[in-house]
């Protein structure tokens, strides 16, 4: 029975190595998708990822077009 519990702890301690590595190698993951996306968004080569008024070419203006509603009426101005 004792045998059992030490090949039990081998196993969960297997187990638990095993899942350090992956934590350890998702947490890399993440810190180049970071570093990435941090890139990009300072890069003209990936227009998507840059910021809303950093994308705009002729800047956002005074007011956003979709904010553009007259305060009396409700509707478009």
């Amino acid at each position: 029975m004792d045998k059992s519990h030490e090949q039990q702890a081998d196993e969960l301690e297997k187990e638990a190595a095993s899942l350090e590595k992956n934590s350890d190698r998702v947490g890399d993951m993440i810190k180049d998708t970071r570093e990435e996306w941090d890139s990009n968004k300072s890069s003209n080569q990936a227009p998507g990822a840059a910021g809303r008024e950093e994308a705009a070419p002729g800047g956002l203006g005074d007011e956003d077009e979709d904010e553009n509603v007259a305060e009396d009426s409700g509707g478009p101005a």
